[in-house]
């Protein structure tokens, strides 16, 4: 039933809803946002077929599509899935419904500009996580900053000049060093095929020396710490997270911070082996500091968009983190938390919008919410103990595996890198923090007392549209085993490309009988 086309349509179908949303006549019309909310359904529709018929032993090759673009320097729309981009594919197709929803009643969602530019995002998301040729990929990775920054430029707070060429340069900066990282693998390719080539099955074939992976694991990593972001590379968070509008602070939080995740799995790790292992105990140190840092900062909060800006640097370190502990368990949490942080950071930031929606720049001293609107107000607390990582959500499931699967490594990788296992222990305090903060908001919020005799509460359409984030983080958190093993391949390959005599060994860990196991590495 799904196939290449399939595939195909995920990015062509919000890209030509974008161009048609341009075109309708008149202003004011619900038509534009309507035909939004559509494809993105329809988009929803095919990608939550293809993330539930998809399998451990599902040949990836169904989903493959190769159209030739400029075949003499190897560049080609080359599109395809397997069970890492599956997990980013299906976060993308679940939080854009979501958002325009939440923004169908806002001044600006009944401007066709709005919304063809949410529509540009999505598809520019579709074809970063989709492409299978790094040319393209690149081409996609850039792409999508030009929509973001017209939406924060337009549609943003007082400040929103600085914060749009903030976000603008800090993410133009890191792709400069990408790009010559990635001409620098098509001129390898030429010299070791005789042809350009930028299609992965090409370049992960590849031998390449230390010091060429050591400019191309550089030249991803700055790029990707740049996009999640993580400490030092996030100054421009604050701002652009502040002033864009609340879809705007969703899709960055919830869907664009991904592509950092996305790059380290798919470029870092398996073009560059030797050099990720190597390097794996001081990104996970950086990883760390992240963590903490970020939760330290959202302690300090009074202006909730900050606090839960600043929540989401802590949790993309998390991410990172179980990236490079390059144990399967760690992967397999890193890639829940990309689930789980993305549902649950956008119902939370929109949540916000909906607030200043009713009460403008005085939603910051809203407080009592449970007395005064109880749907909004048990939404809210779903998604906030989500982030705390309470048992039963899938907060909980990713940040335990990552931390499991990272004491694992730290553990047997004691002797030669004791780093692993002090990062690990030091990550354990950012649950601690985290529950600090999100608790303490909570309670501001939640609870207290009020002069607000009422606010309005969800109404049937929002309460519909969250509706789908909170199966998700429920989902996770209860039966996590079958999405896991729809992405077991995946990480088993993952982890054959790691696995060379530069790795560090590390004891076998096998945390899922009967599914191939998990090897640590």
């Amino acid at each position: 039933m799904f196939n290449a086309t399939t595939v195909m349509l995920l990015v062509a179908i919000p890209a030509l809803a974008g161009v048609l949303t341009a075109l309708v006549p008149g202003k004011d019309s619900s038509a534009p946002r309507a035909l939004a909310l559509l494809s993105m359904l329809g988009v929803l529709a095919l990608a939550g077929g293809i993330f539930l018929d998809f399998g451990a032993a599902t040949d990836p090759a169904i989903y493959d599509m190769n159209l030739e673009w400029v075949p003499s320097l190897g560049i080609n729309f080359h599109f395809g899935l397997d069970g890492i981009n599956l997990y980013l594919v299906f976060v993308t197709a679940l939080i854009f419904p979501v958002i325009m929803a939440c923004a169908w009643g806002t001044k600006e969602a009944k401007d066709k500009l709005y919304v063809s530019l949410i529509l540009f995002i999505q598809a520019s998301l579709f074809g970063t996580f989709l492409s299978q040729n790094l040319m393209l990929f690149f081409a996609f990775w850039e792409l999508v900053l030009i929509p973001m920054y017209i939406l924060i430029l337009a549609y943003g707070g007082e400040k929103r000049r600085t914060a749009a060429n903030t976000f603008f340069l800090y993410t133009m900066a890191g792709s400069i060093l990408l790009l010559a990282g990635i001409i620098l693998l098509g001129v390898q390719a030429l010299h070791q095929t005789g042809a350009w080539s930028f299609d992965y099955a090409t370049l992960y074939t590849l031998h390449l020396d230390y010091n060429t992976q050591v400019f191309f694991f550089l030249a991803v990593l700055l790029a990707c710490l740049v996009k999640c972001p993580v400490f030092p590379f996030h100054s421009w968070l604050p701002l652009a997270y502040n002033e864009a509008p609340a879809s705007g602070t969703a899709i960055m939080a919830g869907a664009m911070s991904k592509m950092g995740a996305f790059g380290l799995l798919k470029l870092a790790i398996p073009l560059a082996p030797e050099v990720s292992a190597a390097a794996a105990p001081y990104v996970m140190m950086i990883a760390v500091v992240s963590i903490v840092y970020g939760a330290v900062l959202a302690l300090k909060q009074e202006d909730f968009k900050k606090l839960i800006a600043y929540s989401s640097l802590s949790h993309m370190g998390y991410i990172v983190l179980g990236i490079f502990a390059l144990q399967q368990a760690a992967i397999h949490g890193a890639l829940f938390q990309i689930l789980s942080h993305g549902a649950a950071v956008a119902g939370l930031f929109l949540i916000l919008g909906l607030l200043e929606q009713r009460k403008g720049a005085a939603y910051l001293k809203i407080s009592a919410l449970s007395t005064t609107s109880p749907r909004l107000a048990v939404t809210l607390m779903l998604f906030i103990v989500a982030s705390v990582a309470l048992p039963l959500t899938s907060g909980f499931t990713s940040e335990f595996l990552i931390l499991f699967g990272g004491f694992q490594k730290g553990v047997a990788a004691w002797q030669s890198s004791p780093l692993i296992l002090i990062s690990v222990l030091i990550a354990c305090s950012g649950m601690v923090l985290g529950a600090g903060y999100m608790l303490r908001f909570a309670r501001a919020i939640l609870f207290g007392k009020t002069n607000e005799s009422s606010l309005e509460d969800l109404n049937p359409r929002e309460a519909i549209a969250f509706l789908p984030l909170l199966v998700l983080i429920l989902w996770v958190g209860i039966n996590p085993a079958p999405i896991m093993e729809k992405a077991q391949g995946a990480v088993n390959q993952l982890q054959a490309q790691t696995t060379s005599p530069a790795a560090l060994p590390v004891a076998a860990v096998n945390i899922m009988p009967g599914n191939g196991g998990t090897n640590g590495q």
